[in-house]
């Protein structure tokens, strides 16, 4: 930051303003302001309008240029000036100005630069033969910066490769991408990447350069948040032959990418990237495959971030255990970004020795001085799943926020209405008067022996037909792909929809056709979704646990609806122990009702707030800093 300052200045002390005889100095003495600057302060910034011309009058500075990388090309002292051009013209800084120490400089603005030529033909005449000068300077430079060219750009590959590491995948749908990233470098036409933050759409334009005829030449990285005319003709002509890889494409108009791409033409190849493609946009995209959805992959990618953090032996790093927990994270935040984050701070949080669970920190890092988000992660349990409402009903009376919800199952529709804007009052007064028959519809078997589409009208009786984003809180739910038997998070589109999906018993009643897959009950992979809640940006989870105890499940089962539920709760044990780690607070509500119709609604509402209760300690401590 320069300071200035208008005490009486002396002509013998500043270079060029020296040469003035008495009565010119005097004329121009009032334009003149004084400034310090201290190391590393910007006398001038590139693509910034001056509005001052500044002599140095001591210490040095250097001339920067920025295109990938900040160039130092100059140096100057004593007696040159800067910034005349900008000053007199207008026109953005071509280059920063930066001070090496402590600098000292005078300056004038526009009006004082043109009065001082006016008046004294003799610094008229040193300012323009010092222009001509730098101009032949800078002439030479453009010799030296051409001959230099492909050495930067080598540097830069090197740089690159370096910091995105390989292009880690043997999953079918990394094998994929793989094959369409080789057919895709074999052409030149304009690509469309898209897919989640995190998900390596950079990574794999990159790759499509480097695998194309194109790989000699640069490819240069333009941010379209940050998109100026000025800074695209740069990078436009130092792209040449290569490719310019632009992030956040969809934040540009339709005419300001139509028009870089006919200034691209044939010379450089465009790569836009953006997490999805803008409306009306009818072209072919790779798409690239969120985390979550190629699983196997995890592992190796872990054995990438621990081989680059230095770590010999990868595999001997890590237990099996924390491996599974990573792959039970969805990752909803930055995908492998996130991954590689999690390894690195698990990777320091162990101190050298084998990573476990008890290292692994999931969920988003908090602002200091920010409040922490509380999030509900409501489990799987048909109708037991009241008991969640009297969990919500203490947290209310409490004054404990609930800021996200996830929700599985029943867990998802208790969870839509809460997000929804139900008060408890109404699930007290509406549940047990619900009958079977208002959410299912009947079907001939094989295939099953309900189809519950009634539940969407019934959801959207009473938060009408609402997507994701119109909800009041946070919410999402978790389904199973029937055919591949993974989970499917279900946080965009029509809510009511959604819910069907999650709540479709496997056995009971139809799959749900959503968002081209057959989806069923998501209880056979996350019964409590503690790691979606907090992939959902929850600092503190509380997940409520409504499955049947093992010691209760010896009874026979009154029907087969119990049944298959009792099935679905012994195949879900041990993914719920694992996912409870994540969870700071597990409620589990006693469960020794068998009554599986909503008249029990009431009943187990009460043993909701039972479980709160004798909580109430545990859960005012870890939310004191959230309760209001």
């Amino acid at each position: 930051m320069s300071k200035h300052s208008v005490n009486k200045i002396q002509r013998k002390d500043y270079p060029v303003i020296g040469m003035l005889v008495e009565h010119e100095f005097q004329h121009i003495q009032p334009e003149l302001t004084e400034h310090r600057f201290a190391a590393g302060d910007h006398i001038l910034t590139q693509g910034e309008v001056s509005g001052r011309f500044h002599i140095i009058v001591s210490g040095e500075t250097e001339v920067l240029l920025k295109r990938e990388i900040e160039v130092s090309v100059a140096k100057l002292q004593r007696g040159q000036f800067v910034g005349e051009m900008s000053c007199l013209t207008g026109e953005p800084v071509s280059a920063t100005v930066r001070a090496i120490g402590e600098v000292a400089t005078v300056s004038l603005k526009k009006e004082g630069l043109v009065k001082l030529m006016d008046i004294s033909p003799a610094f008229r005449t040193h300012m323009l033969e010092a222009m001509v000068k730098r101009i032949q300077d800078s002439n030479q430079r453009v010799v030296e910066e051409h001959t230099r060219s492909h050495v930067v750009a080598e540097q830069l590959a090197r740089e690159r490769e370096s910091r995105l590491g390989q292009f880690v995948g043997q999953a079918p749908a990394m094998q994929l991408i793989q094959q369409r990233i080789d057919e895709l470098a074999a052409g030149t036409e304009v690509l469309w990447i898209i897919g989640e933050s995190g998900t390596g759409k950079y990574h794999a334009a990159y790759e499509i350069h480097k695998r194309s005829p194109r790989a000699a030449y640069p490819v240069v990285t333009l941010e379209a948040s940050e998109y100026n005319q000025e800074d695209w003709r740069i990078k436009r002509r130092a792209s040449q032959g290569g490719a310019i890889i632009v992030r956040r494409a969809d934040l540009l108009s339709d005419s300001v990418r139509a028009e870089m791409e006919r200034e691209c033409g044939t010379a450089t190849r465009l790569i836009w990237t953006a997490e999805k493609l803008p409306s009306g946009i009818q072209v072919q995209a790779l798409e690239m495959i969120p985390l979550r959805e190629r699983k196997e992959d995890i592992p190796e990618l872990v054995c990438e971030f621990l081989k680059r953090e230095g770590v010999q032996e990868q595999q001997e790093a890590i237990t099996q255990e924390a491996l599974r927990l990573l792959s039970v994270y969805p990752y909803l935040r930055g995908n492998v970004e996130e991954l590689g984050r999690i390894v690195s701070q698990a990777l320091a949080l162990s101190e050298g020795r084998k990573i476990t669970g008890s290292h692994l920190r999931f969920g988003s890092i908090r602002k200091p001085g920010e409040r922490p988000k509380i999030g509900l992660a409501l489990g799987s349990g048909s109708v037991r799943g009241a008991a969640h409402v009297g969990v919500m009903k203490v947290l209310e009376e409490e004054g404990i926020p609930i800021d996200i919800i996830a929700g599985t199952s029943v867990g998802a529709f208790i969870g839509a209405l809460y997000a929804g804007g139900q008060p408890i009052s109404a699930f007290e007064r509406v549940l047990p008067t619900v009958r079977w028959r208002q959410l299912l519809a009947p079907v001939f078997p094989p295939t099953a022996f309900a189809d519950n589409y009634p539940m969407a009208r019934f959801v959207e009786k009473f938060i009408g037909p609402v997507d994701f984003d119109e909800l009041s809180i946070p919410f999402a739910a978790v389904a199973s792909d029937a055919l591949s038997g993974e989970a499917y998070i279900l946080n965009k589109g029509r809510v009511s929809k959604a819910i069907c999906a999650s709540t479709a018993i496997p056995g009971v009643m139809k799959p749900v056709k959503y968002d081209n897959r057959l989806l069923i009950d998501g209880a056979v992979v996350h019964p409590v979704p503690v790691a979606l809640c907090r992939s959902m940006g929850a600092d503190i989870v509380i997940a409520i646990d409504v499955s049947v105890p093992a010691r209760l499940r010896k009874r026979m089962p009154s029907n087969m609806v119990s049944s298959i539920l009792n099935t679905i709760d012994i195949m879900s044990d041990k993914i719920v122990q694992e996912e409870l780690q994540m969870a700071d607070i597990v409620l589990k509500p006693e469960m020794d009702i068998q009554d599986l119709t909503f008249k029990s609604s009431a009943a187990f509402i009460e043993r909701g707030v039972q479980a709160s209760r004798r909580s109430l300690a545990e859960i005012r401590e870890i939310c004191r800093d959230a309760i209001r």
